[in-house]
């Protein structure tokens, strides 16, 4: 892993075996690749919990969900490399998924939905009765039960 000082990020994949990553020998960096990693991770789960969400009001239990968003996500993480290029370089021009494209869709998610993950999540800790010690998969509850 490098030498002294260097700080590595621990991964645990699925297999159990556990492996890390060197981050370097800078602590702020570190911390903030790690946040970063952390944003982009709940940010994929608050998605895929709103996602069944909507779904389930239809009858699509999250496992029937789950089917199809496990190979759906993988795939849109393809596109990922690309668009760090795209930020890399500060080229933002594009001939598809423009953001005016993409505003279209999300208007319509945000219509929909009209909420705040972190306010949901407030939500379910403060109402207490061990909300705060259940799994991040209770977010469900707070997604489905603002309407009702």
């Amino acid at each position: 892993m490098g030498g002294p000082g260097n700080i590595a990020l621990p991964v645990r994949p699925q297999s159990s075996k556990r492996t890390s990553t060197c981050l370097g020998d800078v602590a702020a960096r570190a911390s903030l690749l790690e946040t970063g990693l952390l944003a982009s991770m709940y940010s994929m789960f608050a998605g895929f919990f709103h996602g069944a969400a909507l779904v389930g009001t239809q009858g699509v239990t999250a496992k029937e969900f789950t089917a199809l968003a496990v190979p759906w996500l993988k795939a849109m993480t393809t596109f990922l490399p690309s668009q760090a290029e795209c930020i890399d370089k500060g080229d933002y021009t594009t001939d598809v998924q423009s953001l005016a494209f993409n505003k279209g869709g999300l208007d319509h998610i945000m219509r929909i939905s009209e909420h705040h993950i972190a306010e949901l999540i407030d939500r379910q800790v403060e109402a207490g009765h061990g909300h705060g010690a259940d799994s991040l998969a209770r977010l469900i509850e707070g997604i489905q039960n603002l309407r009702t």
